[in-house]
């Protein structure tokens, strides 16, 4: 099955992936199913942009599917994706 994936005010991880992407993933696959393809396919300069220390999804990052709002990280196990899906990586950015 195929994905698009963007990346909005990421530019470590748009320097890796390019802004807009297509990803051929299991069917089945989860969010955070896709993480784990990104880094292992894109490297390091991924797991930098994507991953904190502990390898979990950095907390400066949300995820948005489709046009459905953001996942939380607690959903990123247990929410499958579908052909076509488009999933955002985008810079949390916070202000007041």
């Amino acid at each position: 099955m195929k994905v698009i994936v963007e990346t909005l005010g990421l530019p470590t991880l748009a320097a890796v992936l390019g802004k807009k992407t297509e990803i051929e993933l299991p069917d089945g696959a989860s969010l955070e199913d896709l993480v784990g393809h990104i880094v292992s396919r894109f490297g390091p300069r991924a797991r930098e942009g994507l991953l904190d220390r502990e390898g979990k999804l950095d907390l400066t990052i949300q995820i948005l599917l489709n046009e459905e709002g953001f996942v939380s990280r607690g959903e990123l196990p247990t929410r499958r994706l579908r052909e076509g899906d488009r999933v955002r990586l985008m810079l949390l950015v916070g202000g007041g």
